[in-house]
């Protein structure tokens, strides 16, 4: 079966739609669960949530990880002004918070309540310059509810309490020239690409998937998801700025990050795949980066790293792709899952 751009782009949109930030993602491993399921893939989960995926009998040796997780927020303070204290979950600047729509859960992940995250200051009218000097940190980020009685006791009474876990909509739209702006492309847009490829070619006996639930938390992948591994290809996003290589149409390999350099075997295959499959591709560094299997690398984990990613805009921000780096991504991809 051929690559269905389709069906990529219509589950690149259905996982945008459900909130996942770190270690809070059994929603969309259910809907990846029931997805795999349809592509006649078994799925187990981890005590701590990570989705791991096999051929039915199969033996892996070699894995493609991608994080399900998202960046998020969390309520840490009741103010009496009747907006509320938020911290980040995962790593990413406040600046990107400024006017976010969101969503607050209660302790069961049912949404309870919607709003918006806004300086502290948030009104030229009110403040005039005052605004234009508020630093850009989570301690001036506030997030106003839509709810008509905000006072911390009639928040508790409808049962808001510090502690409640904040998701920021993603609010997808795609363009005619075919780019797709949203939040949390990083990793969406990767797992999509998976699902793509896993349902053009099928998944062989010896590939796991994994889908890890606090990559933003920078605790990927642990021994246990890579029992009997050999090769891990982390799938991820590559972000674009000034004095980076990536490639805005095609696949981008790293080749080191934060954590050092990338295995040079696993990389060097991804590199001949992409000519022998001629699809388009940069080398990169990524100097502020971490992947799911810089956890395994860490820990001493006897495996060979890969990394390939879809090359985005502003990461951890107002992410953008073009579907042409997508599709070329799922191409690697298919190329590389037959038994080597």
């Amino acid at each position: 079966m051929s690559l269905d751009t389709h069906y990529l782009e219509k589950q690149l949109l259905a996982l945008l739609a459900i909130p996942s930030p770190s270690l809070h993602t059994a929603a969309i491993a259910d809907h990846l669960a029931d997805e795999l399921t349809r592509l006649g893939v078994v799925t187990r989960r981890s005590v701590r949530g990570d989705l791991l995926a096999e051929a039915p009998g199969g033996a892996a040796r070699r894995a493609i990880t991608a994080h399900m997780d998202t960046l998020g927020a969390m309520v840490v303070r009741l103010k009496d002004n009747g907006r509320l204290a938020v911290r980040p979950i995962g790593s990413w600047n406040a600046r990107f918070a400024d006017g976010a729509r969101v969503k607050l859960h209660g302790e069961m992940g049912e949404v309870v309540a919607t709003g918006t995250l806004l300086p502290t200051k948030a009104s030229g009218h009110v403040y005039n310059e005052a605004v234009d000097r508020l630093p850009a940190d989570w301690a001036h980020i506030e997030l106003r509810l839509d709810l008509v009685e905000t006072s911390p006791a009639a928040l508790r009474e409808q049962g808001i309490e510090v502690g409640a876990l904040v998701s920021v909509d993603s609010h997808p739209s795609v363009t005619e020239s075919g780019f797709i702006n949203a939040r949390h492309l990083d990793n969406k847009a990767a797992i999509a690409c998976l699902l793509a490829a896993i349902r053009a070619v099928g998944l062989p006996d010896d590939v796991r998937l994994v889908f890890s639930c606090a990559e933003e938390l920078g605790v990927g992948i642990s021994h246990v998801m890579f029992d009997g591994i050999e090769e891990v290809l982390n799938l991820d996003i590559a972000a674009q700025g000034e004095g980076q290589n990536v490639c805005h149409h095609g696949v981008t390999i790293a080749m080191l990050d934060s954590l050092g350099p990338l295995h040079p075997v696993a990389t060097r295959r991804l590199i001949a795949l992409c000519r022998e499959q001629q699809i388009p591709f940069t080398r990169d560094c990524f100097p502020y980066y971490y992947c799911d299997g810089d956890a395994a690398a860490k820990a001493g984990l006897d495996v060979r790293n890969a990394l390939a990613c879809f090359g985005a805009d502003a990461s951890h921000g107002w992410e953008r792709v073009h579907r042409d780096s997508l599709l070329a991504l799922s191409r690697l991809v298919m190329a590389w899952l037959p038994a080597q």
